[in-house]
């Protein structure tokens, strides 16, 4: 159950955001790598990499964040991908710690150093903590989903009628057409 608490704290975090106008994710992630003061590089990866794993990923090292989306996936659906990702970061949620190899099995499904593919600034080593957005089994999948919605939904109510808000009506909002 998604309790009072949780909806208080997303809305809060919606209520100190100034979404772009117009509308663009990428915006958002500058504005937000700004107010934080730390740099946030969006990566697309090929989609089989993703399939069946998660659909989302925030890895987070010392000197940058990256968010990591499927590629060739629709722009409204890298969008709800990339706010939901930021609403982990906006939420301050815990990132998973992967446990080198040598200290025995790691913490997380995520392969830290086939990441290095496709995010060859990325310095295992260097890896602070990663989260994937794979399913909505904890509280802080469900608060940074909600608060993804929110922002697009603001986002969307302010945008004429283009093909990607009808996309985004129809996934965010459940409306036709």
């Amino acid at each position: 159950m998604f309790r009072t608490a949780s909806k208080r704290k997303v809305r809060k975090a919606l209520d100190n955001l100034t979404l772009p106008d117009p509308w663009d994710s990428r915006k958002l992630v500058e504005q937000i790598a700004h107010d934080r003061g730390h740099p946030i590089v969006l990566s697309p990866v090929p989609q089989h990499v993703m399939e069946g794993k998660v659909c989302g990923l925030w890895v987070s090292s010392d000197e940058t964040d990256y968010l990591l989306y499927p590629e060739d996936s629709p722009s409204w659906h890298i969008d709800i991908v990339i706010c939901h990702e930021l609403g982990h970061m906006l939420l301050d949620h815990d990132l998973e710690i992967p446990v080198p190899a040598k200290s025995g099995p790691p913490t997380t499904s995520i392969d830290i150093e086939g990441l290095s593919a496709w995010l060859p600034g990325l310095d295992p080593d260097a890896v602070r903590g990663i989260l994937g957005r794979s399913g909505f089994s904890a509280r802080s999948e469900y608060e940074a989903e909600y608060l993804a919605t929110l922002i697009i939904d603001r986002a969307v109510g302010d945008i004429q009628d283009t093909r990607h808000t009808r996309m985004l009506n129809t996934f965010v909002r459940g409306e036709d057409g």
